[in-house]
C-alpha cells in the first residue's frame, strides 16, 4: 500500500489522527520536541498542516474525515509519496517517537579518532565536537603540544 499525503485544517493533525485510527487507516505524522530558551519544551508536528495517509484504492472517504482538509492530488488521482521517505523520516526517530532534528554525533568528545586523509592522516586525535555544518574540532598533539584543529567529519574514523 502506497502512502498519500492530506492537508489537515490548521492544528488539528491530532484529531484527524484520532479519526482515521477510527476509520481503520494507517497513518503517521513525525513529531519533533519544540525548544524556547526559557520556555517549556512543546511537542509540536514536524510538518505541520500535514498527515501521511496509507491507501490502497478508497480514498474518497478521507475527504469527510474530520479534521481533514483535503487529499493533495496529482495528475491521476492522489499524490503518491514514496516509501523511502517515510522510512527516512522514521529512522531519525527516538525512542519516544519523536524526530530528532539533528543527526546525533558519530563520536563522543574526548573520543580517540584518525584522519584518514590530509596532513593529519595517520596521527592519534581526540573528537572534541562539531564546529559548523560539516566540520569537526579535534585535538591534536603536534610538536609536544596540544592543538586544536578543524577537519572534516568524513574523514574521520574510530581509532
Amino acid at each position: 500500500m502506497p502512502w498519500f499525503v492530506a492537508m489537515t485544517k490548521p492544528g488539528h493533525e491530532g484529531i484527524a489522527a484520532v479519526n482515521l485510527q477510527r476509520q481503520g487507516f494507517v497513518w503517521y505524522y513525525p513529531k519533533y520536541l519544540h525548544k524556547k530558551p526559557g520556555a517549556k519544551a512543546v511537542v509540536r508536528p514536524l510538518f505541520p498542516r500535514y498527515i501521511f495517509v496509507k491507501l490502497e484504492t478508497v480514498w474518497h472517504s478521507l475527504c469527510g474525515t474530520r479534521g481533514i482538509s483535503y487529499l493533495l492530488m496529482g495528475g491521476h488521482g492522489p499524490q503518491l509519496l514514496p516509501d523511502p521517505v517515510i522510512e527516512a523520516i522514521q529512522l531519525r526517530e527516538d525512542k519516544t517517537g519523536l524526530y530528532q532534528l539533528l543527526a546525533p554525533p558519530r563520536f563522543r568528545k574526548g573520543s580517540k579518532v584518525k584522519a584518514s586523509e590530509g596532513p593529519l592522516a595517520g596521527l592519534l586525535l581526540f573528537y572534541e565536537g562539531m564546529s559548523s555544518h560539516d566540520r569537526v574540532k579535534v585535538l591534536a598533539d603536534l610538536l609536544g603540544r596540544k592543538c586544536t584543529v578543524e577537519i572534516e567529519e568524513r574523514l574521520l574514523a574510530a581509532a
